[in-house]
């Protein structure tokens, strides 16, 4: 796979507002990105003021410009190499870096050469064997990765941010049911999921290891982080156990990537496939948290906006954790988890047949009782007379 080719960045004294607009950073590499490629079509470079110079002194020509821009993505679709909704987040950032500088143009006739978008994009949740498949990568990260995504629904953004003190387990008994995660921490799109116990596990299980190779956890410690020598350390080298570089969102997907070239699940070279990093593992959560959660209970441990709820649905924690514990079973993704849930299915089957049989025959010994106690009634009659 060929690498992507790096953008330069943006340059100019209008960007730092069109920067400081934008929260996330993951969400700014994005912008810069497109925003870069839209001013090298103009033939500008990366030089965001001379942009805006001469949409300030001619927004007809600047309106113009866009529609054309539009056009030649709109192109691009119709020859399979982009999708509709790429076209859309090709405007966005031109639009906002515009209103950031105090030009307004006129954007309802921009959108309208918008193409039309689908309603869903064309990809799939992973399956259950699938993702079974995934797991048994030799890099123990790939199992933590997937299985922490597939049973939280967090974003392969949130990677970034992760920490060990962002991860807490809950315990019933001694047992961990649960974990809960901080997501997004110290930003304003902080939220909480959950991870199941299996997820967990795989997780304190790739701690370990990294501690076993000399690392020294902190609550600051990155969740994931890069490969180390496991072998005979380089003193000051960043793969050195002891010096630990958080895996950040990119090292991530092309991590997972790798996993899914090896495994067979892409076989060709394509802009979008039907198994997506970025929401494949998100729509496995929801579909299978849906079939026992609340729906809305769903989108807020997903971290989307619920609308006008949001300014009225305020579940706590522990409210959350018990719709979530419903999905416990069916985020788990382990055989041997499957097993144990047949088995269970099966015994509380089998103890349904044994009651109802237990009660028949009670009813039929109870009925066998009264008739004897009558039939003795009689012959006591009888035998007084």
């Amino acid at each position: 796979m060929s690498k992507p080719r790096r953008v330069p960045n943006l340059a100019g004294n209008s960007v730092a507002i069109f920067r400081e607009s934008v929260r996330a950073e993951e969400t700014w590499l994005q912008y810069e990105r497109h925003f870069v490629r839209f001013l090298q079509w103009l033939g500008f470079e990366n030089n965001a003021d001379t942009f805006l110079e001469k949409a300030k002194r001619d927004k007809k020509s600047a309106e113009s410009k866009i529609i054309d821009y539009v056009s030649f993505q709109k192109e691009r679709v119709r020859r399979g190499e982009i999708s509709e909704t790429t076209v859309a987040n090709f405007r966005k950032p031109v639009k906002l870096f515009l209103e950031m500088n105090d030009v307004k143009l006129n954007w309802l006739k921009i959108n309208k050469t918008l193409p039309p978008m689908r309603r869903h994009a064309n990809d799939r949740a992973p399956t259950v064997e699938e993702i079974r498949k995934i797991i048994n990568y030799p890099d123990m990260r790939v199992e933590t990765i997937a299985l922490t995504m597939a049973s939280s629904g967090i974003r392969v953004g949130a990677w970034n941010y992760l920490r060990l003190r962002d991860i807490k387990a809950i315990e019933r008994d001694g047992k961990v049911i649960a974990c809960r995660m901080r997501i997004y921490t110290g930003t304003p799109e902080e939220y909480s999921t959950f991870m199941t116990p299996e997820a967990y596990a795989s997780l304190q299980r790739y701690l370990r290891y990294r501690e076993l190779h000399g690392e020294q956890l902190t609550p600051d410690s990155p969740l994931l982080r890069n490969m180390f020598n496991t072998s005979q350390p380089i003193v000051n080298w960043k793969g050195e156990a002891s010096n630990p570089e958080p895996l950040k969102h990119s090292g991530v997907k092309r991590l997972i990537e790798r996993v899914l070239w090896r495994y067979g699940f892409r076989t060709e070279k394509k802009r979008r496939h039907e198994f997506a990093i970025d929401h494949g593992f998100r729509k496995f959560f929801k579909t299978r948290a849906e079939q026992v959660m609340r729906p809305i209970n769903v989108e807020w441990i997903m971290g989307h906006s619920t609308g006008i709820s949001d300014s009225y649905y305020r579940p706590t924690e522990n409210e959350l954790l018990e719709d979530y514990l419903k999905a416990v079973p069916l985020l788990t993704v382990s055989e041997v988890e499957e097993v144990r849930q047949k088995s269970e299915a099966e015994k509380k089957q089998f103890e349904e047949r044994l009651n109802r049989i237990e009660a028949s025959v009670g009813l039929l010994v109870s009925q066998k009782a009264e008739q004897l106690l009558s039939l003795a009634e009689i012959r006591r009659r009888g035998t007084s007379r």
